[in-house]
């Protein structure tokens, strides 16, 4: 019986257990490549939003309020549609009723990634005795 114990022992823990760990670390070493492909996965990624980073789309932009005597100045929301932070370039004119402009300005603006922000741009007391509409170009330029 001590035989046959030590025959399952030997059996158990020998060198058919100990070719099966060997071609299993031939196994771990084909993991490697897996490792290593992976890695280069990791790559993607990196050069993907790098090329997002060239590629951003331009945002809008809408008037929330137009400049009165009481509030003399516009406020324009702009919103950013990209997965990161952008600077755009917002264009704002302010009109008389015949649709003349009275004045004009573009304005540079921070927004968070699919974030709104606002802006005001202040006008004058000459612009406010003629004012009819404010008006904004509704694309918003990344800068």
């Amino acid at each position: 019986m001590a035989a046959v114990v030590l025959a399952l022992t030997g059996f158990s823990s020998g060198h058919k257990s100990g070719r099966h760990k060997s071609s299993h670390s031939d196994s771990d070493g084909g993991g490697g490549c897996s490792s290593s492909s992976q890695k280069h996965d990791s790559y993607t990624p990196r050069s993907t939003s790098t090329r997002s980073s060239s590629t951003l789309q331009d945002g809008t932009a809408r008037v929330v309020s137009c400049a009165t005597k009481a509030t003399p100045y516009t406020t324009v929301e702009v919103t950013n549609p990209n997965s990161r932070q952008a600077t755009f370039e917002v264009e704002f004119s302010f009109t008389d009723a015949s649709g003349g402009t009275l004045s004009s300005a573009d304005k540079r603006i921070t927004v968070p990634a699919r974030g709104t922000s606002k802006i005001q741009v202040q006008a004058s007391g000459a612009v406010l005795a003629k004012l009819d509409r404010c008006w904004v170009e509704p694309e918003a330029d990344v800068v």
